[in-house]
């Protein structure tokens, strides 16, 4: 037998191939009969398990020997065994351009009939890869037919697999070394199996040694050898096949540089899969000296599957030990048997399981080295791996106190230098004449990255190709009706991926995308309109669409009857998106379906170029309509768009490892252009929400491994007010970023969800004017970005309306530390717009001329009131427009709803002023002489649960510590207010709703006692 390499004939458990396709072949191993003479014992219906094999192992590892074979030992409990063999690749027709949706899918498909074939659920069983696997296919099918799952040394957070560095610098150093084998991996057909077991016994050679000792000190005894001869032929290469190219570089850039296992949102067949996910029992070993899959990497389990019950065991054992040696037979394989019998038939608690109360949420594993059990180390190697072990240990924890102390530091400069300097150099160099838009940078994501994921909706996944070509298919749609470049499109649909593709298509088309709030769904507090409401609501909208000058309206079918209602024009009414129709519910004979338009039929004109838009051109506009106010429009040229995607993407560092998880509208200029604008550029995948909901945010960030999200105004009290999930905490978020962030918010939210980095933002609607937040100061706007216009804080008379001016007429600038007005000069890439108004009007965007003298220079007057601190961060104040004439002065609500909001209780709070004369008689005696002359009553809505049962005493102790002029004289308690868009109160409609002196729940305050009392 020698001659043919081996000592002993093959050996192997009897199986059948049960199926076989292209990528894998299922087996089904045959049940131990009972002895000769003996009667089988009768037993309950014999469970099923499914074992999985890693990607560079053959399926032999759980079958290398008959004294070390799980199968053996699993058959012989009376088990059900099956095993998903995927074959050796490198000899296979196609192997090497397996995927690793491949992998994934073969182990699907054998769950699906397996559970056909049985009747019942089944067992996964994975081994190292194999238990990702395991891991994956379960989330991918909710579970569905999936009993339990045990893996062995599979790890989840494969960043902590990093010895003597952090998660966070591990990702760092990961996404590093990923960058530096890019151009090979890209090439790379196969990884072989020579080069992984050669690897393999690199990180274990002491293994290695102790085999060829082993063998050579048995020659004389052949039994011996012959016993050991599956085994060592096994690690000697023939148990190592070829890892397939392409299903390594996804492995590579989705489970370790994205970590997806970890975050949440891998992407299977176009599905999203996450741990999180996971409902059934799993049972996960570890070893205690494995090097390959460390502990913390492998009980990450715990956290990536918080709706799971998780028991892990560890094993005196290394990597190969988990499933084969002395210590799988005496320890592995019995307890498997004992965790089915215990699932499926209610047998006895495995012994080795821990005890419920000890049962580990985490747990710290000493590093060591890798052992094949059964065999004794030889006395003379002892000394030097002692000593050497010593020296690495003390090098590794020197370097280890020297990566903690700098590490952040270190991360922070080589991102700043990779995703920050790049992005903001680009808009340094941003001009009026500069091709940018939404549609080229989509043109150009899919030509560089077609087949990488770009968005996430409804659980499906995709590709920057597919959209692209969506994109096309509408933009020849849009020709066949007429619409050329600089027309004027409407658009009213829901958030949803058809939203994004024909803003992109009437962009790339050089058109304008007018961008109007859909009317079937009120403001975030409001819910939906009804009846006269609704009505109401669709007359508003029929106003900003008759002086919005479009030549077309595009609308989804859940907006139809609304669009129709609002549409003047003759031509129908354009239906897009919303997937096949239903016969029984079909369109109005006013509409004209899109979806019906066949592209390839649609001829493309001579005069068509493709994404034209220059940073000076509209790129959009978004129309604010509401009943009080005439709608305003706020012009978006493609510089603006760049200005805040790009800022967005550089401050944000995003990546391809993020995800972007956009709850905001997208007819919101913080979703259009920061959320949707931030990610593209970044090339981070987009993940879209229908709407921000509570309920569904933190399974959602988890569902899709969402890392950054962007926030408007109070969107994120919500998630304060809202009580503790089990999930909240649990999570892959490592961004919140957006406008309108209060300091006491930001220190409750990082208190309660963890370190959470915050990045506060400030944008101007109209204008290049975009503040970030980047040295982390607690509720600053911070500082302008590249490619910002010049800004000024200006001094102003609020009471006159206008500007302190000195003797030239010229408008003074404020000192470090004033309060004034923001404004910001109108740049090149700003697009003409010829308006003028008075500052402070505050109904319209407002342009003023010559503010500094030279009357061809324009600022954008924004009617925020800011000041600029000593190292060059701005600070918001307030709104213009909701100061409150005080008995001294201007009084700033916003700094009243700060100390409001410091008091436990009260979800929310809104402060605004009333005028003396809106006051019922006897409550203008009750609120006291401060309210004489012109002078306004400061007014507290607070939002409480409960209004009858609120108490009264602890607000009253918190506004005693304002200054008299600064404390609500009346209370309204409430249980909702009116938001807008942007997560905003109203005040408007509060204002005007004035005070009901018979109102059950005002509360008045007395002055002379220093508290609140309700009303007579």
């Amino acid at each position: 037998m020698v001659e043919f390499g081996r000592l002993a004939d093959p050996w192997g458990s009897p199986y059948e191939i049960v199926h076989a396709s292209q990528h894998h072949r299922l087996r089904r191993y045959a049940s131990v009969d009972p002895a000769p003479g003996e009667r089988a014992a009768p037993r309950e219906p014999a469970s099923a398990v499914l074992l999985v094999p890693p990607l560079m192992v053959t399926s032999e590892v759980y079958d290398v020997a008959p004294d070390v074979s799980a199968v053996a030992a699993l058959t012989s409990a009376g088990l059900d065994v099956w095993l998903v063999d995927f074959g050796a690749p490198e000899r296979e027709d196609g192997g090497l351009e397996r995927t690793l949706d491949d992998h994934v899918l073969a182990v699907d498909d054998a769950i699906a009939r397996i559970a056909t074939t049985t009747g019942r659920p089944l067992h996964l069983v994975g081994y190292s890869q194999g238990g990702m696997f395991c891991y994956v296919a379960a989330a991918y099918r909710r579970c569905q037919d999936v009993a339990s799952l045990v893996t062995f040394g599979s790890p989840v957070d494969i960043h902590r697999n990093l010895p003597a560095v952090d998660a966070a610098l591990g990702g760092r150093v990961i996404g590093a070394a990923r960058r530096a084998v890019a151009k090979p991996l890209a090439g790379l057909d196969a990884l072989p199996g020579v080069l992984t077991a050669t690897g393999f016994k690199a990180l274990s050679l002491r293994k290695e040694l102790q085999q060829i000792s082993e063998f050579l000190a048995k020659l004389h005894d052949r039994d011996a050898l012959i016993k050991r001869e599956s085994r060592r032929r096994f690690l000697g290469g023939e148990g190592f096949v070829a890892w397939p190219g392409p299903a390594l570089r996804t492995f590579i850039d989705e489970f370790i540089v994205a970590n997806r296992m970890s975050a949440g949102g891998v992407v299977i067949a176009g599905r999203t899969a996450s741990l999180a996910e996971l409902t059934v029992p799993i049972l996960c070993f570890y070893g205690e000296r494995d090097d390959i899959a460390r502990a913390a990497s492998v009980l990450a389990i715990v956290e990536a599957a918080p709706q799971a019950e998780v028991h892990q065991i560890p094993l005196p054992a290394g990597h190969f030990g988990l499933v084969v040696g002395s210590t799988a037979t005496q320890r592995t394989w019995p307890t498997v048997c004992e965790w089915v019998a215990w699932r499926d038939h209610d047998g006895p608690r495995p012994r080795l399981l821990p005890a419920p109360a000890s049962s580990q949420t985490s747990r710290e594993v000493e590093d060591g080295y890798d052992e094949i059990e059964g065999l004794e180390i030889e006395a003379d190697f002892e000394p030097i791996v002692d000593i050497m072990g010593d020296a690495v240990g003390s090098l590794v924890g020197s370097v280890k106190d020297a990566v903690d102390q700098g590490s952040r530091e270190l991360g922070e400069a080589i991102d700043d230098f990779r995703y920050q300097l790049p992005r903001l150099r680009k808009l340094e160099r941003l001009d009026a004449k500069t091709r940018v838009s939404l549609g080229l940078e989509l043109s150009d994501r899919a030509a560089r990255h077609p087949d990488r994921t770009f968005f996430l909706w409804e659980g499906r996944a995709f590709s920057y190709a597919e959209a692209d070509r969506r994109v096309d298919a509408i933009v020849r749609g849009l020709i066949s009706r007429g619409i050329e470049p600089r027309a004027r499109v409407g658009v009213l649909m829901h958030g949803r991926p058809s939203y994004l593709s024909v803003v992109a298509a009437i962009n790339r088309l050089g058109a304008v995308a007018v961008l109007f709030k859909p009317v079937s769904v009120g403001s975030p507090a409001d819910g939906d309109p009804s009846g006269a409401e609704h009505q109401s609501a669709v007359e508003v909208l029929r106003t900003a669409v008759a002086g919005a000058g479009l030549v077309a309206l595009i609308a989804d079918p859940l907006n139809v009857a609304d669009a129709i209602a609002a549409w003047p024009g003759e031509q129908p009414v354009l239906v897009l998106g919303g997937g096949r129709r239903d016969p029984a519910r079909p369109l109005p004979s006013a509409c004209l379906d899109m979806e019906l338009i066949d592209p390839d039929l649609v001829p493309l004109p001579d005069w068509y170029v493709p994404n034209p838009g220059r940073a000076a051109d509209v790129a959009m506009t978004i129309v604010t309509a509401r009943a009080w106010s005439p709608p305003r429009e706020a012009n978006i040229s493609n510089g603006r768009w760049a200005v805040s995607a790009y800022g967005a993407a550089a401050t944000c560092l995003l990546s391809s490892r993020d995800t972007v998880y956009c709850v905001l509208p997208l007819h919101h200029v913080a979703g259009a252009l920061v959320a949707v604008g931030g990610a593209l550029v970044g090339r981070a995948r987009l993940a879209l929400a229908r709407s921000f909901d509570v309920a569904r945010f933190w399974p959602e960030v988890r569902r899709y491994g969402a890392t950054v999200v962007f926030y408007a105004g109070e969107m994120c009290r919500a998630l304060i007010n809202a009580p503790p999930s089990a999930s909240e905490r649990n999570h892959s978020l490592r961004l919140l970023a957006g406008s309108g962030m209060r300091a006491q918010l930001w220190r409750d939210l990082v208190e309660r969800f963890g370190p959470i980095d915050i990045r506060e933002f400030y944008a101007s609607t109209e204008g290049n004017l975009v503040l970030a937040n980047v040295t982390g100061k607690r509720g600053a706007l911070g500082r302008p970005l590249p490619g910002t216009d010049e800004i000024a804080t200006v001094a102003y008379d609020f009471a006159r309306r206008d500007f302190e001016r000195d003797a030239q007429g010229h408008a003074r600038r404020c000192r470090v530390g004033e309060a004034g007005l923001l404004i910001a000069k109108v740049g090149p890439t700003h697009p003409s717009h010829g308006k003028q108004g008075k500052a402070g009007t505050d109904a319209v965007a407002t342009f003023e001329r010559g503010v500094f003298g030279g009357r061809r220079t324009t600022w954008f007057v924004t009617g925020d009131i800011v000041r600029c601190d000593s190292d060059g961060d701005y600070w918001y104040v307030d709104r213009s427009s909701h100061l409150i004439r005080g008995p001294h002065g201007w009084i700033a609500s916003r700094q009243v709803e700060d100390a409001l909001f410091e008091l436990p209780g009260l979800d929310f709070a809104v402060v605004y002023g009333l005028d003396r004369a809106r006051l019922e008689p006897r409550l203008r005696e009750r609120v006291g002489v401060e309210v004489e002359g012109a002078t306004q009553v400061v007014v507290a809505t607070v939002i409480v649960s409960e209004p009858e049962r609120f108490d009264p005493e602890p607000l009253a102790a918190r506004v005693a510590t304002l200054r008299p002029e600064q404390r609500p004289s009346l209370v309204l308690l409430r249980t909702r207010v009116p938001l807008t868009d942007g997560f905003r109160p109203l005040k408007t409609p509060l204002v005007a709703a004035g005070v009901n002196a018979e109102d059950p729940a005002l509360l008045i305050w007395d002055a002379e006692q220093s508290r609140y009392v309700g009303r007579e």
